[in-house]
């Protein structure tokens, strides 16, 4: 006889289990769908093997995975708990994915691995810049969306958390990190050995040789990028300073790695920040926060017009404010480019007309509205001005690299 099938319940939702999708050491996860008939995802611990330390594990992963906001990191929709066979099973509800990386393998055209592989990247440093190492990547544990061309990294269940971002965390047991064998890191192999992001660094080299050859690197003479694709050896370098024995010979950050791609014209591979003012990781050309400035107070004093405004004008917006792009409609005697402004005030001069006295103020008003507008797009300009910048000092710099390497291997004494 088939066993039952759990119902999962939440605070406002009820999902009804329809099939399992997968089960993992300490888990499983199954298709269901709620109320109105909406396909999700449902990942919950076995009741058979839940520890403390996996509750821990499990309840770190829910609070990260709630908070992120990054598009390359799974989201939970709900969370919850269902008692099977008398035990309390915690629970977390996603969105259902096509398919994973490891179903694709071998299906994606070469000239559309590295554009892949740039969201895996961006994930994984968005994990990293918040202090979250996950330490077991590999192809199953990233979730292909079909519909959006997206991929998405998943399973945190036995990540490093940073303890003043999660204060429950915990150090992992070695026989949690073993489950990982094919892409752990040779630092995970060994007992009490100190493991951090660049475990990290080194799965995502194999999966990066994967990709192309459809083969997990095992000791020397593995088969190379070079091999298969010509155009693409470039890589090469890449994944061995990636899969080097040693943490402190291998890149120190997913940074440093897209930095070596972009410096080999890959246009599709950005930068990304921690923002403190969105409180989430974003690409270093995304202009930051900026509250629109407005005219708050007025008045008038021997024959001079003040206008306060919410706050001190930022380095560049009083030029949008007395130069408007695009032109503007003025007042003769009265245009943007005769106000004065300093801090957080705006002045010009005046006849003791009240009539007048309105129209220029709400003339100003209109200005205000466009120098903010304009503004945000002079800091877009500005930041991809710099990217430019930044990405041409980077091939310059890979381009010089590559050229003293050939002189050195090539030129005898």
């Amino acid at each position: 006889m088939a066993k039952k099938l759990p119902v999962f319940e939440t605070l406002f939702e009820t999902y009804t289990s329809s099939a399992v999708l997968g089960e993992g050491g300490s888990g499983y996860v199954h298709a269901v769908t709620n109320s109105t008939a909406e396909v999700f995802a449902l990942k919950y611990l076995n009741p058979n093997r839940i520890t403390t330390d996996k509750l821990k594990r499990f309840k770190n992963e829910i609070e990260f995975c709630q908070r992120n906001n990054h598009q390359n990191i799974i989201r939970l929709i709900d969370t919850g708990v269902v008692v099977i066979d008398g035990v309390k099973c915690p629970f977390y509800v996603m969105k259902r994915y096509s398919g994973t990386l490891r179903s694709h393998m071998g299906k994606i055209s070469p000239e559309d691995v590295i554009p892949k592989f740039a969201q895996i990247l961006d994930g994984v440093e968005a994990a990293h810049l918040v202090k979250v190492w996950h330490r077991d990547l590999k192809p199953e544990n990233v979730l292909w969306n079909d519909r959006e061309n997206m991929l998405v990294v998943a399973d945190f269940g036995i990540a490093h958390f940073e303890e003043e971002e999660i204060y429950t965390a915990l150090e992992t047991h070695v026989a949690a990190r073993m489950a990982n064998f094919q892409y752990s890191a040779p630092e995970q192999r060994v007992r009490n050995s100190n493991v951090d992001h660049r475990a990290d660094i080194f799965a995502l080299g194999l999966i990066l040789n994967e990709l192309f050859t459809g083969e997990i690197v095992q000791g020397a003479g593995y088969k190379k990028i070079g091999d298969r694709y010509a155009q693409y050896g470039y890589l090469d370098g890449i994944v061995e300073a990636m899969i080097q024995q040693k943490p402190e010979n291998r890149p120190q950050s997913v940074d440093a790695v897209k930095k070596e791609l972009i410096g080999r014209k890959n246009e599709f591979v950005a930068l990304q920040k921690y923002d403190e003012a969105k409180r989430q990781v974003v690409k270093t050309s995304e202009p930051p926060e900026f509250e629109p400035i407005v005219i708050i107070a007025f008045d008038y004093t021997e024959g001079n017009l003040h206008l306060k405004l919410s706050r001190n004008v930022p380095l560049g917006w009083s030029q949008e404010f007395q130069n408007p792009r695009g032109g503007h409609s003025a007042i003769m005697g009265y245009e943007p480019q005769r106000f004065i402004i300093g801090g957080d005030r705006v002045s010009i001069g005046v006849r003791g007309d009240e009539h007048l006295i309105q129209q220029v103020i709400d003339y100003a008003k209109q200005y205000t509205a466009t120098a903010n507008q304009n503004y945000v797009q002079q800091i877009r300009d500005l930041q991809v001005q710099e990217e430019r910048r930044t990405r041409a000092a980077l091939e310059k710099q890979v381009a010089e690299a590559e050229l003293r390497k050939n002189i050195l291997t090539k030129i005898r004494l």
